[in-house]
């Protein structure tokens, strides 16, 4: 079968500059086609982790909703195997994307220069993920992922820091307030539907008896880790709405009482819920643009072939021409965010699944001026599930939209 990598870009003008960090020289992502002889001179790539099990174990999910869940074979919030197996495919596949193994000489040679793989810190996950792309971007050269100490903030992926956030309490309390009151007014069918199919799936009796979870209860404001955080119904759903795609993709659906209804049809119209919570919480607000703005300017820096200064102090030189990030979900949503970005796929319910990339190019036309975009690459649902990469077996239409930032 011909391989045919399958993405879509996403074409905006904007700055990098947000929460009191303006740039006087912002990025300018162009949305006009390239010229046929651009030639393409450095790449970032932003990848959320390989598949892993919840990070709550059965026993907490079964308390929480009520209902008996599938035992994974690693620990809750753990890479699987099956992760690992289809979080390569997709780097190889990227790699052949990108020609990492410079065998087209179309341009430049993106890996002539070591790549340079930088991993949150935080968890295991991340850090695995960072080597299997080490591993598969460019297998000739036998990368080594680089991160702080295990456990180790870092502020790469999240530069909001608790003087931050105490100093803006109120300001970020009154901000999540107005926020959740419009959209709760607004909210889309399509997420009244995920409410109710997620509520007859999990705990059909649940806003009855009072002894489930009901998902339709309103959105409400708590806090957690001197952080202000939404709860209710919707942010519940939101979770299980995560957790049953992950169940799914590990092929874990032939256990319990529901696993089997668990489908393709079924996940599509319960994502949308996850979507929602996310719009709320991770995609807008001053919050969010202060966790992403160190990612920012590192990402500028860099496409502007500058040294670019990671978090334990180290440069990557102006001769490396790909830097590559392993971190969450989370990381791409703020920089969707700060970037305006919006993408939704034909063949995958979930915008931010599992070893999801967004990119971010630097070209040149013949007259010297550079041009930039982004690009983001998924695997449909069913290479997820199946631990397939990108090719045409496992493609789909793929829709996308942007608007300035906030």
């Amino acid at each position: 079968m011909t391989r045919k990598i399958l993405f879509f870009t996403c074409l905006v003008a904007l700055g990098v500059g947000w929460a009191g960090s303006a740039s006087a020289d912002p990025l300018r992502f162009s949305s006009a086609p390239l010229p046929d002889d651009a030639v393409l001179e450095r790449v970032v790539l932003v990848a959320r982790h390989g598949i892993r099990s919840p990070t709550h174990g059965p026993d907490d999910l079964a308390k929480e909703t009520g209902n008996v869940w599938p035992v994974w074979p690693v620990a809750p919030g753990q890479l699987t195997d099956h992760g690992r197996l289809t979080l390569g495919r997709m780097m190889h596949d990227i790699a052949l994307h990108y020609d990492l193994a410079c065998t087209r000489h179309l341009g430049p040679c993106l890996s002539k220069a070591s790549p340079v793989i930088w991993a949150d810190s935080a968890d295991d996950r991340t850090r695995q993920s960072g080597q299997i792309m080490a591993e598969n971007l460019v297998p000739a050269q036998h990368l080594v992922a680089r991160s702080l100490p295990p456990s180790t903030h870092d502020p790469l992926f999240d530069a909001a820091t608790p003087e931050f956030i105490a100093k803006n309490r109120a300001f970020l309390a009154a901000e999540a307030a107005s926020a959740q009151q419009g959209d709760e007014k607004d909210r889309p069918v399509a997420v009244d539907k995920g409410l109710g199919a997620l509520q007859m799936l999990i705990a059909p009796d649940g806003c009855a008896n009072g002894k489930a979870p009901c998902f339709t209860t309103p959105l409400s404001h708590g806090s957690k880790k001197g952080r202000a955080v939404l709860e209710g119904g919707p942010v519940k759903a939101a979770s299980v709405a995560e957790n049953i795609l992950l169940v799914y993709v590990q092929g874990l659906d032939n256990t319990g009482a529901w696993g089997h209804a668990l489908t393709p049809a079924l996940l599509a119209r319960a994502l949308p819920v996850h979507d929602y919570l996310s719009d709320l919480t991770r995609r807008r607000g001053t919050l969010v643009k202060e966790k992403s703005r160190l990612m920012a300017e590192a990402i500028k820096t860099f496409l502007k072939g500058k040294g670019t200064t990671l978090s334990d102090g180290s440069t990557v030189s102006q001769g490396t021409r790909l830097l590559a990030f392993a971190g969450h979900d989370t990381t791409i949503d703020a920089l969707a965010a700060r970037y305006g970005l919006h993408w939704t796929f034909a063949d995958q319910p979930d915008r931010t699944a599992p070893d999801t990339t967004l990119a971010f190019e630097r070209w040149r036309d013949r007259s010297g001026h550079a041009l930039y975009r982004a690009v983001i690459f998924h695997q449909s649902l069913a290479a997820l599930r199946g631990g397939d990469g990108l090719d045409e077996a496992h493609g789909g239409a793929m829709t996308v939209s942007s608007t300035p930032p906030e």
